[in-house]
C-alpha cells in the first residue's frame, strides 16, 4: 500500500515538471498540459463586392483648412471667405454710440507649405458678398483679377507655419472699404504665386485662433473730453475653397479623402472558430494603392480605420472609441503595400454582442488636406483588401 502511494507521488511530480519553465532554456511545456496551445494564422480576404467608397460626409470649408493652389498638378483651388456683418456702432454702458475707424488689420494663418518651392506669395482679393457654398471655381474665378487685388504677403522661404498680419491706417483704410450696397459685409479671396506650381494650406474657420481675422479698431466717444479706444472684430460667416476639375472616384476602386470627402467601407468573411473560439494575438489589414497615394510634399494625413456598430452600407456608423481605432499616417507617393493594425478593431467582431465583420476607412483630417487615398477592391486583380490575422485557439480541457 505504501509503495503504490509512492509511484502516484512520483507520477504527479513528473507532471509537474513537465509543464515548468526551464530558466536556461526555452520554455517546455508537453502538448497535453493545460496551458498548451498552437498559433494558426489565416489570411481573409474582402467579401467579392462587399467593398465600396461614398462621397459627400464633409464639404471643401468644413474642415480645418482651406486648401490654396497654383499649377499644382494635383488640384487647382482658390479659397474664399466671408465675414459677418460688421456693427456700425457700440454699446457702451448701456448707450449706443457711434464710432470712428482708426486702423484695420487682416490675419491668416499659414498652416503648411512646401519649403522645396521657392517664391511663394500669397494674395488677397475682394470677393462678391453674394460668395456661398454654391459657388463654383468659374463662378468666382473671374474676380480674382488684377484690380481686385487688396494686398499680398511673401513668405520667406524657411517659413512653414506663419501667422501673416498685414495693418492698414490712414488712407490705407480705403482698401477695406465696405460700400453700403454690401451692408457692412467683407469677402475676401485667397491666391497664390511660386516660382513653380504647389499648394499651401491655410486656417478656416475651423482652425479656431488660426482662422482668418478681421479686425476694426475704433475710436468712441465716452466723454466730451475722452474717448476710448474699441476693437470691432466680425466672425467668421462662411468659408470654402473650390476646385478647377475635382477628380472622380472610380467605383470599382476604394478611395479615402478628397473634397467633398470619400470613406470606405470593406467587409470581411468571420467564420465561428474566429467569432467564438479564437484568441487573436495580430491582425494587420493590407492595402494596396492602386495609385501613388496623393498628397502635398511632406504633408503627411492619416488613414483612420475603425469597426461599424450597424451595417447601413454608406450610413454605418462607425465605433468611435479610441481603443477601437487605428490612426496609420501616410505620406504622399507611396506605391507600397499600406498596413494597419487592426487586433482591437477584430475583437469587437468577438463576444457575445459582436459588431458586424466591417471595417470603416477615412482621412483625417477630413477636407483639410490634399491627400487623396486610392486603394485596389475586391474587383481589383492582385489589389484585393486582405487582414492577416494571427491567433491561437482556447485548450480544449475536455479532449483526451
Amino acid at each position: 500500500m505504501i509503495r503504490n502511494r509512492s509511484l502516484v507521488s512520483v507520477a504527479a511530480l513528473l507532471v509537474i515538471l513537465g509543464c515548468q519553465e526551464r530558466l536556461s532554456a526555452p520554455a517546455d511545456c508537453p502538448d497535453l498540459c493545460p496551458g498548451g496551445y498552437t498559433l494558426y494564422e489565416d489570411t481573409l480576404f474582402a467579401l467579392p463586392g462587399g467593398d465600396s467608397s461614398a462621397v459627400g460626409y464633409l464639404k471643401a470649408g468644413q474642415g480645418s483648412s482651406l486648401l490654396v493652389s497654383w499649377q499644382f498638378p494635383l488640384a487647382e483651388n482658390r479659397a474664399a471667405y466671408r465675414f459677418t456683418r460688421r456693427a456700425d456702432s457700440l454699446t457702451i454702458n448701456g448707450t449706443t454710440r457711434a464710432y470712428t475707424v482708426d486702423s484695420l488689420a487682416l490675419e491668416l494663418s499659414l498652416l503648411y507649405r512646401d519649403t522645396t518651392v521657392h517664391g511663394l506669395k500669397v494674395y488677397l482679393y475682394r470677393l462678391p458678398v453674394t460668395v456661398d457654398s454654391t459657388a463654383t471655381f468659374a463662378d468666382i474665378d473671374g474676380a480674382f483679377s488684377p484690380a481686385t487685388v487688396v494686398d499680398s504677403f511673401l513668405v520667406d522661404d524657411s517659413v512653414v507655419t506663419k501667422r501673416l498680419r498685414v495693418v492698414y491706417t490712414g488712407s490705407d483704410t480705403t482698401k477695406l472699404g465696405i460700400p453700403a450696397a454690401d451692408s457692412a459685409v467683407l469677402a475676401l479671396g485667397v491666391q497664390i504665386r511660386a516660382a513653380q506650381g504647389t499648394g499651401i494650406r491655410i486656417g478656416g474657420a475651423g482652425a479656431g485662433s488660426a482662422g482668418p481675422s478681421f479686425i476694426t479698431y475704433v475710436t468712441v466717444a465716452n466723454t466730451d473730453t475722452s474717448t476710448v479706444n474699441r476693437i470691432v472684430t466680425p466672425s467668421i460667416g462662411f468659408n470654402t475653397y473650390v476646385t478647377q476639375s475635382p477628380p472622380v472616384p472610380d467605383v470599382d476602386q476604394l478611395t479615402v479623402g478628397g473634397a467633398p470627402s470619400a470613406r470606405s467601407l470593406i467587409r470581411f468573411p468571420w467564420n465561428a472558430r474566429l467569432k467564438d473560439s479564437a484568441t487573436i494575438v495580430r491582425a494587420t489589414l493590407q492595402l494596396l494603392p492602386a495609385i501613388p497615394t496623393e498628397g502635398l510634399n511632406g504633408d503627411s494625413a492619416q488613414l483612420v480605420v475603425r469597426p461599424i456598430l450597424a451595417d447601413f452600407g454608406a450610413k454605418s456608423p462607425a465605433v468611435t472609441a479610441t481603443s477601437f481605432t487605428t490612426a496609420r499616417t501616410v505620406l504622399p507617393g507611396l506605391t507600397d503595400t499600406v498596413s494597419v493594425e487592426v487586433r482591437s478593431q477584430l475583437g469587437a467582431w468577438q463576444g457575445s454582442k459582436p459588431v458586424p465583420p466591417a471595417l470603416s476607412m477615412q482621412l483625417a483630417p477630413e477636407v483639410s488636406s490634399y491627400s487623396r487615398f486610392v486603394f485596389g477592391s475586391s474587383r481589383t486583380a492582385g489589389k484585393v483588401p486582405r487582414i492577416i490575422v494571427t491567433y491561437a485557439l482556447k485548450f480544449p480541457f475536455g479532449e483526451p
